[in-house]
């Protein structure tokens, strides 16, 4: 015996059944695997995120290009909307909003935190947990001053030494930069590695792949480049940064700063 549905009602079938497949494709982890392929190929996929944690999230975080809170809407370069992609890819996974911020922190490093309070507490979660016989990275000085830097002599370099005062291994997986002016490189047993810019402005991107191992008691140094073309029509002073970001269980985002004069 066969049962006749009616065409109205086979239509109505149909349309409950998309929008339940949809629920269910866009509500787990399909989804996630469909925006890292998207990104990837860059290809924008569709996604449902749960806009009130989301948003709980963005302004905890300040863009390292202008220090301003994370805005989806308004965006105010590549930097901003690496971080809120970051975000949005974690909540799509079903992290915790602990979970997070914490991997917030970790990629983009603790100062992206925007409020102090939650720095510090951090830390202190972080030190507390920290194994004993971890990699400890220390740096004798974290400013220098590079006096006057002429636009028509072109770019100028300075460099850092920073130690592995741990019992293991300390291993630097990137470097990155304040600004498109100024990149920097680690230089370890005498071989340079690459230059690393600013992520989201048109420069030669990061090796994700990279990484040095510097054994404990060893130093390496950080190079440190700035290039005042880019910016021709900046005259006066200058502050930029660079971030090393490594696996010190604690101070997993170290930053350098260096300040100029900018002249004719």
């Amino acid at each position: 015996m066969k049962i006749l549905i009616p065409v109205s009602s086979t239509k109505l079938f149909w349309q409950i059944a998309t929008i339940i497949g949809l629920v269910i494709v866009f509500s787990s982890p399909i989804n996630a695997a469909l925006q890292n392929l998207g990104i990837k190929q860059e290809v924008k996929i569709p996604a449902v995120i749960e806009k009130a944690k989301a948003n709980e999230i963005y302004p905890m975080f300040t863009c390292p290009c202008c220090g301003e809170p994370l805005n989806k809407e308004e965006p105010c370069c590549g930097s901003m909307t690496q971080m809120i992609d970051f975000i949005d890819q974690k909540i799509y996974t079903g992290a915790s909003k602990d979970e997070v911020i914490f991997a917030t922190a970790q990629e983009f490093g603790i100062e992206r935190l925007a409020n102090e309070s939650d720095r510090d507490n951090l830390r202190a979660k972080l030190l507390a947990n920290a194994p004993k016989n971890a990699p400890k990275i220390s740096i004798p000085e974290l400013k220098k001053d590079l006096g006057i830097v002429s636009i028509a002599k072109g770019t100028v370099s300075t460099e850092f030494t920073i130690k592995n005062e741990g019992k293991s291994n300390l291993t630097v997986n990137k470097l990155s930069s304040s600004c498109g002016c100024t990149s920097a490189s680690l230089t370890y047993k005498n071989i340079e590695g690459p230059r690393f810019y600013m992520a989201g402005h048109g420069f030669p991107e990061n090796d994700p792949n990279w990484k040095a191992e510097i054994a404990p008691g060893d130093t390496a140094k950080i190079k440190i480049y700035y290039d005042p073309t880019v910016h021709t029509d900046l005259i006066g002073p200058v502050t930029r940064t660079i971030s090393i970001h490594s696996n010190d269980p604690v101070e997993f985002e170290t930053k350098l700063t260096i300040t100029l004069d900018q002249q004719n």
